[in-house]
């Protein structure tokens, strides 16, 4: 199983502390990252893939210290993440944009993951004729195709409708049970929240949640920073 053990993580722009020792570790194989808006989940998983070095604290990943490696070298190692903005190589066809991102050029690995996104269809159309829920997928198949060891998917349904939401969780679902690890940012919770193992939230930079789905909604924390103050009179 991937290990991930994050131990007081911390990152500050300047004066502003968005991370404020953020420990957590990967109990199980999928874990879903949420908060509200500004929380510091885009920046956690920046950190966790080199996007952004941190300011202290340690990302041990199988026993190695990976905090502050360069993207390439994570990436390497086995953790890559999707983008939560899509920005593919529009004159590149889907097929294309996979032999990018696959070691070797392995025409079996691309075909996987082609079939695993529902994107076969696709596969000779360059990108900038596919509709925004084939680019969603194509970002997600980028990822799948590398053969990374764990996902780190920022927002993958965000912007689609509930239909397309479907089709992305439904392929999650099954690499999920693939053996496939993940963690997910996500505000959809509805979606997201029923098949992952565990869940992470964070409010202003610090953890105020890490358990199992189950106990999310009732915990008076999550309460707070979702819905406001649950001791409030009035």
């Amino acid at each position: 199983m991937t290990r991930l053990v994050v131990s007081e993580l911390a990152k500050h722009f300047g004066g502003n502390r968005v991370l404020d020792r953020v420990s957590f570790s990967m109990r199980h194989g999928s874990l879903a990252l949420v908060g509200p808006n500004g929380a510091g989940k885009t920046t956690l998983l920046n950190a966790l893939a080199g996007v952004v070095r941190p300011s202290a604290g340690r990302i041990e990943f199988d026993d190695l210290d990976i905090a502050g490696l360069s993207t390439w070298k994570i990436a390497r190692l086995g953790i890559v993440k999707t983008n939560q903005v899509v920005r593919p190589l529009h004159s590149l066809t889907v097929d294309e944009h996979l032999r990018v991102f696959t070691r070797g050029n392995d025409p079996v690995r691309r075909a996987r993951a082609l079939r695993a996104t529902n994107l076969e269809e696709f596969r000779e159309q360059t990108a900038d004729q596919l509709p925004f829920g084939a680019l969603k997928r194509l970002e997600l198949a980028e990822a799948i195709v590398t053969g990374a060891r764990l996902l780190l998917l920022d927002e993958p349904i965000g912007g689609l409708s509930r239909l397309e939401a479907e089709g992305i969780v439904e392929t999650l679902r099954t690499l999920r049970a693939q053996g496939q690890a993940m963690i997910i940012v996500e505000h959809r919770l509805r979606e997201i929240l029923p098949f992952v193992d565990d869940v992470v939230a964070l409010d202003r930079g610090r953890i105020i949640y890490d358990g199992p789905p189950s106990g999310f909604y009732a915990d008076a924390a999550v309460r707070d920073a979702y819905i406001g103050r649950t001791d409030a009179g009035g």
